[in-house]
């Protein structure tokens, strides 16, 4: 890099903007210490009025174990939430 920077005025130039792409889809594989191993998709939304932020939003396949994992960690965050309230 710094061989390029020196000798290049254009890539210095593109280089100093860390204008890098993102990947904006895919499967992440995640490793929960209470499930276990969960393949999840997830997309990359960009707000249109701040480029700064973004929503990652993550989900599984329909009847699969992560699907099923991510179902047991939600069951037991609402029953957490009950709790707090007084209604479980």
């Amino acid at each position: 890099m710094g061989e390029l920077s020196v000798k290049n005025d254009e890539f210095r130039r593109l280089w100093a903007t860390h204008n890098v792409k993102e990947k904006g889809h895919g499967i992440k594989r995640i490793r929960h210490p209470l499930v276990g191993d969960m393949a999840l998709s997830y997309e990359t939304l960009h707000l249109p009025d701040d480029e700064e932020q973004c929503l990652v939003v993550y989900h599984a396949e329909p009847d699969s174990e992560s699907a099923q994992a991510l179902h047991l960690l939600a069951s037991w965050g609402a029953d957490a939430v009950r709790a707090d309230v007084g209604g479980a």
